[in-house]
């Protein structure tokens, strides 16, 4: 199970700790991703204990991801299938799973650079911030990040890298145990990663 997981993290990560001199913003999209990264980034390179930076960073993340929305489509068909205490207790478990493995990363991380390439729209009314990401130590990587919303109340719905959709490729992960294992299964195995991760980003 969660073989995304890897993938997700690497590409979230830089994205929350990228400096943010380094390009300048040309749409109100890209201030957006402009201003969680400086952010991010100071707490990360802070004088804070882990403890603290972990819970300053989930501020940030429960401020900035529509989890609800994302909960809601990797979960896809399984989510309306179920019943309505069902779909409580799976996004219930689902905030602190992507939320506390980011966070147990970022506590950890040193940083990349990037450069943004262009924003565009897409069908469905969302925007891609397309970057550029600089790593010493390998190739760049193409990454965009999917904006929803309006200016002022923007979030993050998705991360497509190298032209992979990550909440696609969770959901594809979630429906194959799902319909192996049943849902409380999963809401089970979700619960025992954010508990796993939230005890590393103490430590």
């Amino acid at each position: 199970m969660m073989r995304f997981l890897a993938p997700l993290l690497a590409a979230l990560a830089m994205l929350f700790t990228v400096s943010a001199a380094s390009a300048a913003a040309v749409t109100p999209q890209q201030s957006f991703i402009d201003g969680i990264a400086g952010n991010v980034l100071s707490i990360v390179q802070g004088k804070m204990s882990d403890q603290a930076k972990a819970s300053a960073l989930e501020a940030i993340f429960l401020k900035n991801v529509d989890f609800d929305w994302v909960a809601k489509f990797v979960l896809g068909r399984h989510f309306r299938a179920a019943t309505p205490a069902q779909q409580t207790d799976y996004i219930a478990a689902y905030k602190p799973f992507l939320i506390k493995n980011y966070v147990a990363r970022l506590t950890k991380y040193t940083g990349q650079s990037y450069k943004i390439t262009g924003t565009k729209q897409t069908s469905d009314g969302a925007s891609l911030v397309s970057m550029q990401l600089v790593d010493p130590n390998g190739p760049p990587v193409l990454v965009d990040y999917r904006v929803i919303g309006r200016p002022g109340a923007f979030k993050v719905s998705d991360i497509v890298v190298e032209d992979v959709s990550l909440i696609t490729t969770q959901r594809a992960e979630f429906n194959a145990f799902v319909s192996k294992n049943g849902l409380p299964a999963l809401i089970d195995a979700l619960k025992k990663k954010a508990a796993t991760a939230a005890t590393v980003a103490a430590k």
